[in-house]
C-alpha cells in the first residue's frame, strides 16, 4: 500500500507543468508533494477526482493523502456542495398562491347583501423544476386588502416570512398567517343610495431571497406590491395609500378580524 501510494504522487508530480488555474500542493505522510486541482469527492467521500496542471484528470483515494490534506479535501467539498446549493434567477421555481377563501353564509350570498365574513388562508405552492436541492430560502408573503369605504386606501391584511428548502423535482407548500374579511355591499335598484363598508381582497406579493439573502424570485396580482422599501417590514394591520408608497397613520376597523 505503501508502495502503490508513493508512485501514485510521483506520477501525478511527474506530469504537472504551467497552466494557469486553482492549484494547491497536496502531500502525503511521507513528504511527496504535488501541484493539483480538486474537482470532485465522489464514491461516499473516498475517492478524490483532481486535475494535473496539463489539464489530465485522476481518481485517487483519499486516504492517500496527508491528515491535513483529507480534513481540507472534505471541508473543500462541504463548501462546494453548499455553494452548489444556492438559488438563482435562473432557477425554475413555480409559484402558485392560493388564499382557500371561505364565505361564513355562502348559502345565502345570492339573495341577500347583509353582512358576510369571509375567512382567507393563505398557501404558497412552489414546485421547483431543477435536478438539485436549495437550502435555507427566506419567503415572504404579504396579502393585501381594499378599503370599500375610502377611496386610496388599502391594508395589509397577511404579512409572514417563511424559511424552507426546496427539494428537487418537488413542490413545497408553506402556510400563512390566515384572516377574515367582512364587506357589508347595498345596491339599490330603486335609488342612487349605494354603498360599501368593509374590505375586500385585493391580491398578494410574494419574494423568495436565497440563503445569501438575494432576491431570486417574485410574484404579485399587481406589480405595485413588490415595492422593496414596504414589502420586508409591513405588518399585517396596518394601512397604506393605494400604490403602496406610503404608510397612513390610521388603524383598520373592525371589519378586518385576525
Amino acid at each position: 500500500m505503501e508502495m502503490k501510494v508513493r508512485v501514485f504522487l510521483f506520477l501525478l508530480l511527474a506530469s504537472s507543468c504551467l497552466l494557469r488555474a486553482e492549484f494547491r500542493t497536496f502531500t502525503n505522510d511521507f513528504g511527496d508533494s504535488v501541484d493539483a486541482q480538486l474537482i470532485e469527492l465522489k464514491e461516499e467521500g473516498t475517492i478524490v477526482e483532481m486535475r494535473f496542471r496539463n489539464g489530465r484528470k485522476v481518481d485517487a483515494a483519499l486516504e492517500a493523502f496527508s491528515a491535513k490534506d483529507q480534513k481540507y479535501i472534505r471541508q473543500w467539498w462541504k463548501d462546494k456542495v453548499a455553494a452548489e446549493q444556492v438559488l438563482t434567477e435562473e432557477d425554475r421555481l413555480v409559484l402558485t398562491v392560493t388564499m382557500g377563501r371561505r364565505s361564513s353564509n355562502a348559502l345565502y350570498d345570492r339573495w341577500y347583501a347583509d353582512d358576510k365574513i369571509k375567512s382567507f388562508f393563505p398557501e404558497v405552492k412552489i414546485e421547483n423544476e431543477e435536478l438539485q436541492d436549495f437550502k435555507g430560502n427566506e419567503v415572504r408573503l404579504v396579502v393585501f386588502a381594499e378599503d370599500m369605504q375610502y377611496d386610496g386606501q388599502i391594508l395589509v391584511v397577511s404579512a409572514k416570512t417563511l424559511k424552507t428548502d426546496l427539494k428537487e423535482r418537488e413542490e413545497t407548500v408553506l402556510e400563512s398567517d390566515p384572516f377574515r374579511l367582512r364587506l357589508y355591499e347595498y345596491d339599490s335598484s330603486f335609488s342612487v343610495y349605494d354603498y360599501k363598508y368593509g374590505y375586500e381582497y385585493d391580491g398578494y406579493a410574494i419574494i423568495i431571497k436565497n440563503s445569501k439573502g438575494e432576491i431570486t424570485h417574485s410574484k404579485a396580482s399587481k406589480s405595485k406590491y413588490l415595492n422593496p422599501k414596504l414589502f420586508f417590514k409591513c405588518k399585517a394591520g396596518e394601512m397604506y395609500d393605494d400604490k403602496f408608497e406610503r404608510k397612513l397613520s390610521i388603524s383598520p376597523n373592525s371589519y378586518f378580524i385576525r
